[in-house]
């Protein structure tokens, strides 16, 4: 099979899910191990992280 090569369209569809997988790595990753400080006592629940800033529920029970 020497001199045939792979078509443009099936070699730009295969470039587009790789980078699609990246993408998809890269965002499990950066959920996975974000910075959180949970809060979980009672009469206050929440959390603080880096990205979403404070989120705090005080009175509600979970």
């Amino acid at each position: 099979m020497a001199g045939r090569s792979i078509s443009p369209m099936l070699a730009f569809l295969l470039g587009i899910a790789v980078v699609g997988l990246g993408v998809l790595g890269y965002m499990l990753y950066q959920r996975q191990h974000r910075d959180v400080v949970r809060i979980d006592v009672p009469g206050f629940s929440g959390e603080i992280s880096k990205d979403k800033g404070i989120d705090i529920e005080v009175g509600k029970d979970r």
